[in-house]
């Protein structure tokens, strides 16, 4: 059995360790794969300190490596009808189908019975990418054409989910006439709880919509962020003692707290839109009354909640991370604060004070 360095924790128990493990073998995965970059997020650090009761290691096993955002090179491949050849850098695909109508379509993300019947690499059931190399099915793989821009496609996993919201948006806010008097979106807020790198890439795609967009959560921002900010053309304002907008359009959360969200949905205007993508379930609960339930109903408010993405929005991520990468100012580029080596467990434990995305170098 071959041995091989990971990054592994034990699910849901938490934990992390970078240590040396058996590599697993599926003789029907036909790709071998190195991590270039893997990307670091609140799942793995909800994982590690064990709060995400879901999660479970695959079968067998009493660890699961983690890592789920990555942009991998092929070391081999038998398989080429998918046109990828080794040396190519591909995008692994996080959630894998299981046998519902959803996901028998293609839309595993939108599963109709994903507590029991689907697996998602380095989350519940299935290894992932925070390996020295690993193998995989190359239908799961999505090829990157410009090798220029490897670093920046770390974000591909993150920016699928945004694709996946505003498909969702696009899709409700059908229901009535939502662009302006002016046919666009230009007279439209757009408010975004938060200000981690999942709250900037819906920034980005926001005002990939023309939309007059502002980033708020309850602490004053750095100076880092505020460039970006800037960089975009958005604006910031601390909720706690700052004057919010007067109404917002559209409402996109990715703090997953129960009262801040109440706060803004408060807000929102006639025919509103609430995007819900970020989960906390160390949240305290809140209060809400029938005057909160009549506000959404007589405000013919919807709320929607997302979660993951399909084929379809990863390679729409690819796309406008290239764009973004090419724009005046690339503000894409500076959501990377730091890059680690696999062996610095301690990020994984303690996000730093500056941190927006952190990534792990193989």
């Amino acid at each position: 059995m071959t041995r091989i360095s990971a990054l592994v924790t034990s699910a849901p128990a938490g934990g992390i360790s970078y240590k040396n493990i058996d590599l697993q073998v599926n003789n029907e995965a036909k790709a071998k794969l190195k991590p270039v970059y893997t990307g670091l997020c609140g799942t793995d650090r909800m994982m590690i300190s064990g709060n995400l009761p879901f999660t479970y290691n695959p079968k067998g096993q009493d660890y699961i490596v983690i890592g789920h955002e990555a942009v991998c090179q092929v070391l081999d491949i038998e398989d080429n009808k998918f046109n990828i050849k080794s040396g190519d850098y591909v995008v692994p695909v996080v959630r894998r189908p299981g046998s519902c109508v959803n996901c028998r379509i293609g839309r595993p993300d939108n599963c109709s019975d994903a507590d029991h019947d689907v697996i998602e690499a380095g989350v519940r059931g299935l290894n992932g990418f925070n390996s020295e190399y690993f193998y995989d099915f190359p239908q799961n793989l999505l090829k990157i054409n410009d090798k220029t821009n490897i670093l920046i496609n770390v974000l591909t996993e993150p920016t699928k989910n945004v694709m996946k919201a505003f498909e969702i948006f696009d899709k409700v806010s059908e229901r009535s006439i939502f662009t302006g008097s002016d046919s666009t979106y230009m007279q439209k807020n757009c408010v975004i709880i938060g200000t981690g790198s999942e709250a900037f890439l819906y920034a980005f795609m926001a005002k990939e919509y023309t939309m007059n967009v502002f980033m708020t959560n309850r602490h004053s921002m750095p100076e880092d962020k505020m460039k970006i900010i800037d960089g975009i053309n958005a604006s910031f304002f601390n909720y706690k003692n700052e004057t919010m907008p007067d109404y917002i359009d559209l409402l996109i959360d990715t703090s997953g707290d129960p009262e801040t969200i109440m706060r803004f949905i408060r807000k929102l205007n006639y025919n509103g839109v609430c995007i819900l993508f970020g989960t906390n379930g160390a949240a305290p609960g809140t209060d809400y009354t029938g005057i909160d339930i009549s506000y959404i109903v007589e405000h013919n408010i919807v709320i929607a909640g997302s979660v993951d993405g399909s084929k379809k929005h990863y390679l729409d991520a690819i796309k406008y991370l290239n764009k973004w990468k090419y724009m005046p100012g690339s503000a894409v580029k500076y959501l990377i604060t730091g890059i680690f080596s696999p062996d610095e467990t301690e990020i994984f434990m303690k996000k730093p004070i500056e941190e927006i995305k952190s990534v792990i170098k193989w």
